[in-house]
């Protein structure tokens, strides 16, 4: 025995850690909040500052409390306030920024158990929470006015172009107007399997189709392009530790996004906070989907297809 080495699985590795992931998620999401800051101006810099510091002191007081260093773990905190800062409306109280962050961080992430034990997505939760203690949150994103513009979104009978919403110039949170800069990103991460490509595509994929059966191909692109869907596909759905593990899970996973997004958005009057709301409820579906769908062995002996990705 003393020939042998003892590892344990798994025995492939992609070459990816976790800090090296936080890492490249970070750097993508710069790219949104670089674009917010440029259209949204000081205001969006603030805003993202405040959910930064906000979310990295936060896990730094929970780890003194729990009788560790002043410190924090990793890039995930990084990541959660960026996320969640970017999915907010430029006129949010900065009351709420902190609130959001501290929800995301102190309650979500780390009362459960810390990285890799969530159960909830945390910015997504955070972002649902501060819908709950700001209900304008969501009509505030319906229409604004910005250097002598005024922006409307669809949902209130605004009038956009495609290029306007491939380019950013519309309505939306800090960081998910611009489609097209959301796209690069999500196919850089793909490519550097930071993120599961299907997850996004089978949802944008469920959404499209819905909503063209009900309002037909021009409405049917022009809403999915609008608001904050294409962001929360990319950055929000695809987290490794709360989205399934199985083909078959994270295919039911991503369709039954789209579908209820595109019914929500076509046919409810809850605004904005709709799409973060059913992102909350397909992440506590998860679990059952990974027990669920898991496919079983043709046979005795046979090959499982478990956890295949």
């Amino acid at each position: 025995m003393g020939n042998f080495v003892v590892f344990n699985s798994p025995f492939v590795h992609s070459g990816n850690d976790v800090n090296k992931m936080f890492l490249y998620m970070a750097v993508a999401l710069v790219v949104p909040a670089v674009y917010g800051v440029i259209f949204f101006g000081i205001t969006a810099l603030i805003m993202i500052l405040v959910s930064l510091a906000s979310c990295m002191i936060s896990e730094m007081l929970f780890n003194v409390i729990n009788g560790n260093k002043f410190k924090v773990d990793n890039f995930s905190f990084f990541v959660t306030g960026m996320i969640l800062s970017l999915t907010l409306p430029i006129n949010t109280p900065i009351l709420a920024v902190i609130a959001s962050a501290f929800f995301s961080i102190f309650i979500v992430k780390q009362a459960f158990g810390g990285l890799g034990f969530n159960k909830f997505n945390p910015a997504n939760t955070g972002r649902c929470f501060a819908g709950i203690i700001v209900p304008a949150l969501g009509t505030a994103l319906h229409t604004f006015s910005l250097n002598g513009e005024t922006y409307e979104s669809l949902t209130t009978g605004g009038v956009n172009t495609l290029s306007n919403l491939l380019a950013g110039q519309a309505v939306g949170g800090i960081g998910t107007t611009c489609i097209l800069l959301i796209a690069i990103c999500a196919i850089a991460l793909a490519f550097a399997k930071v993120i599961d490509f299907k997850i996004p595509f089978f949802a944008i994929l469920a959404y499209f189709i819905t909503a063209f059966i009900s309002v037909g191909f021009e409405q049917a692109l022009f809403n999915m392009l609008s608001g904050s869907f294409i962001f929360v596909c990319v950055f929000m759905m695809t987290d490794p530790n709360t989205s399934p593990d199985t083909y078959l899970g994270k295919l039911l996973y991503s369709i039954l996004f789209g579908v209820i997004s595109a019914l929500c958005w076509i046919n409810g009057n809850l605004g904005e906070n709709t799409i973060f709301a059913v992102a909350l409820f397909v992440n506590i579906l998860a679990p059952i989907f990974d027990r669920y769908l898991t496919l079983r062995p043709i046979s005795r002996g046979g090959i499982r297809n478990a956890h295949k990705k």
